[in-house]
């Protein structure tokens, strides 16, 4: 299985830290599905998204921001993470919102992950056979309002991960896993100008693949952002963003991991962990239907040794939106990888 030990590495290691064989607290997690992020427009800015979340993409990250919205939505994107590493790895993301006037707003999202085809060879090397990995979360979001600058959404998802369909060796079950996880998210507006939000995603128990004694903790995470638009006229506006994420999978923890996951290490490791994520959006208003963005990011992720610039651009026709994105990277996993996205707004 030599195969599904190298694609599993990579998926343990997480999307940015190809390459790097220092341990994170994200290659502790099971289903790192979950932190494949879906939007092009979002990963243009670095991924400072969840003071933003003004589209389908809320659904994931940031519930809370479906508070806000007064039109059915639709968002779907597919990409592949790493195509120079492993073209057959692919995640497709959907989501639909709906709005209900005077209760709230409902959102419907589903992520399907191919993590590839996989070898399975005896002791000896002998080939028996291949099988195929994947991963999926299913999620029901709802968001509302507490006071008039002040919203609060969840997202309740199943998740299920599939490994392997084979036994290993003497252990008793299969390399597949089911759980449930819960997103948790706050979003102020105290002016039109400024937000600042916040969101606990992936709270859930741990979820088993062979037994409860080896049972792995979810990707729990959470994260801090700011958006702030310092400049506006009539036919344009700048946006900036900010997040900072810190990543809490404990496997000790369990259901709890959102609440050990920050001192389950010295002080300086739990710092180090610390990810900080900066974005930019121009955009230009060309018609009373249409506009385009010009965006840039920068993703710091000190205990995976990695620096990202992203950019990309946007165009938006008053019911549709097309956005993409781009990695500056020279590293093997990354170079020339593009992402696209697509929305609608009826």
């Amino acid at each position: 299985m030599k195969k599904a030990l190298s694609t599993l590495l990579f998926l343990g290691i997480g999307f940015f830290n190809v390459g790097h064989a220092d341990a994170t607290p994200e290659s502790t997690a099971a289903a790192s599905f979950l932190l494949f992020e879906p939007s092009a427009r979002a990963s243009a800015m670095g991924n400072a998204y969840v003071a933003i979340a003004d589209d389908a993409n809320a659904t994931y990250y940031n519930p809370a921001a479906l508070a806000d919205f007064n039109r059915r939505s639709v968002s779907t994107t597919f990409y592949k993470p790493v195509p120079n590493l492993a073209s057959d790895i692919f995640s497709s993301f959907a989501a639909y919102t709906h709005p209900f006037e005077g209760i709230g707003n409902l959102g419907f999202s589903l992520i399907y992950t191919s993590l590839g085809k996989q070898f399975q060879t005896d002791s000896q090397g002998n080939s028996l056979g291949e099988f195929t990995s994947f991963g999926m979360g299913l999620g029901v979001s709802y968001g509302t309002h507490l006071l008039k600058n002040l919203s609060m959404g969840v997202t309740v998802k199943f998740v299920h991960e599939n490994l392997a369909n084979v036994q290993v060796g003497n252990e008793q079950g299969k390399g597949a896993g089911t759980s449930f996880a819960g997103d948790f998210g706050l979003m102020w507006k105290p002016t039109k100008r400024f937000t600042l939000a916040t969101v606990l995603r992936n709270v859930g128990p741990n979820m088993t693949f062979i037994d409860a004694d080896q049972a792995d903790p979810l990707p729990q995470n959470f994260t801090l952002g700011i958006a702030f638009v310092p400049y506006e006229t009539e036919k344009s506006r700048l946006l900036v963003t900010t997040d900072v994420y810190k990543p809490l999978p404990d496997r000790d923890g369990g259901f709890f991991s959102f609440a050990t996951g920050w001192s389950n290490d010295t002080p300086e490791a739990e710092f180090k962990d610390i990810d900080y994520k900066i974005g930019a959006e121009w955009e230009y208003t060309l018609s009373e239907e249409s506009a385009f963005a010009l965006r840039a990011g920068y993703w710091h992720d000190q205990d995976g040794k990695r620096t990202l610039p992203t950019a990309g651009l946007g165009l938006k026709y008053n019911w549709a939106t097309f956005d993409i994105s781009y990695f500056i990277d020279n590293s093997a996993a990354l170079r020339n990888v593009f992402r696209f996205s697509g929305g609608f707004h009826f």
